[in-house]
């Protein structure tokens, strides 16, 4: 049989050759836009291969390996900047300066003043205050006036900080005045007569005092604002010391205790949050013994007594001695927010050793030195040794950081600035060392 011819003139013939050119045409502009595509790149590497100098000549451009994205950037220069800031912060307390241009002598850090033996001292929001005639003053640690307060009335004050806190009472009238940051916040007058005023981080503030309608040991305790939290009242014996917990809404006071047979001291609690009959209740009493100084750390209650640290247990009242000393050997003994530090006599050697313990018993630190200074001043992390032609410092680590050369024993020393600064206190300067 024979094969049929395609007739060029039949329909299906011209549509067979309209396919065929259309894919003709469309592989011909694809070949003509890679071409153009495959010309534009070459012609932009060949562009950005070269840039102008700052002569006007054209040179090849640097070649880029890495590319590096815009949130990489920004997290490098904050980890610089954070880094940056914590050791300038916190370098001097390990020994570490980003620029020593720390001053070694006294003279070119003083603050010229004649100071009296009413004038009162002490640091407040981190920077060194002085209460003097009707006048406070606070100074940073390049001696700088930062703030000054004048008080209309002329009164002799107790002065307590916090902090950014300060308040300042006259007993005698029963006012108060609390600062916040340099700013007067409050100014309240109470019908009493002030014995003792304690505060808070958080601007507290417990009164004990007693007035005219027979009560002689009424605590009241306020808020930043003036406002009355609730009243407590105690029996007769004086307070010694005072903690306040969980926003004031808990107090852990010291007072003394006396009668006929011997002089001691009981710790008790205030909790609001109980009962009526139950807000106020006893945790220990020791006999014999006086409290100098006390901190809370979470349960417990850590005491520094006549010759011995203990630990008290808030809920049970059990007592633990965590540092038995004798007073022919201990120097001097300090509690810090986490740890204990004491210089004591070691009787074999016949030196003396700095140790500073945290309260699980475990050795931070201990150092030996050969002769006694004339005193200690504590803080969080670093401890100053005061002689009579110079002071020794340490931080907690048993690292050493200076040792200064002095003119003489100062009547008083103030930590300031973190830790990092101390005023020597004289009758016409003060003197600051700074790390």
């Amino acid at each position: 049989m024979k094969k049929r011819k395609k007739n060029k003139n039949s329909s299906v013939f011209l549509e067979e050759v309209e396919t065929t050119l259309e894919k003709d045409i469309e592989q011909g502009i694809d070949i003509v836009n890679r071409n153009r595509e495959e010309l534009n790149n070459e012609r932009n590497q060949r562009i950005n291969k070269f840039e102008r100098n700052a002569n006007g000549q054209i040179i090849e451009r640097p070649k880029i390996r890495y590319k590096i994205s815009t949130r990489t950037i920004i997290f490098i220069v904050a980890f610089i900047i954070l880094v940056t800031w914590l050791l300038n912060d916190y370098g001097p307390i390990f020994g570490i300066h980003i620029s020593r241009n720390v001053s070694t002598s006294l003279e070119e850090s003083k603050i010229e003043l004649v100071t009296k033996d009413s004038d009162i001292y002490g640091m407040y929001n981190e920077e060194l205050f002085v209460y003097s005639n009707n006048t406070i003053t606070t100074y940073n640690e390049k001696c700088e006036v930062t703030w000054v307060h004048v008080f209309s009335d002329s009164f002799t004050p107790s002065i307590y900080v916090e902090g950014k806190y300060m308040l300042v009472t006259n007993d005698s009238t029963g006012t108060l005045y609390l600062f916040e940051s340099n700013n007067e916040i409050l100014n309240k007058k109470i019908d009493g007569t002030i014995k003792n005023a304690f505060l808070d981080k958080y601007g507290n503030m417990a009164i004990e005092y007693s007035n005219e309608s027979g009560f002689n040991n009424i605590i009241s305790v306020y808020d930043k604002r003036g406002r009355n939290k609730y009243d407590a009242y105690l029996t007769q014996e004086n307070i010694i010391s005072m903690k306040m917990l969980d926003n004031a809404e808990r107090i852990i006071f010291s007072e003394a205790v006396t009668n006929s047979s011997n002089i001691g001291i009981k710790f008790r609690e205030i909790d609001i949050s109980k009962n009526e009959n139950e807000q106020i209740r006893d945790i220990i009493s020791l006999d014999n013994q006086f409290v100098y100084d006390f901190n809370v750390q979470g349960k417990n209650i850590y005491a520094l007594l006549d010759d011995k640290i203990v630990q008290i247990d808030i809920e049970t009242g059990n007592s633990t001695t965590l540092k038995e000393f004798d007073s022919t050997q201990m120097i001097f003994v300090a509690l810090n927010n986490n740890y204990y530090t004491y210089l004591e006599r070691n009787l074999q050697e016949n030196k003396y050793v700095i140790e500073n313990v945290n309260y699980d018993g475990t050795k931070i630190s201990t150092t030996s030195i050969d002769s006694v200074p004339k005193t200690m001043i504590n803080s969080d992390f670093v401890n100053y040794y005061i002689y009579q032609d110079h002071v020794y410092i340490l931080n907690k680590w048993g690292i050493e950081l200076q040792s200064r050369e002095t003119n003489f024993t100062p009547k008083q020393c103030i930590v300031f600035n973190n830790n990092k600064s101390l005023a020597l206190i004289y009758t016409n300067k003060i003197y600051v060392v700074n790390l």
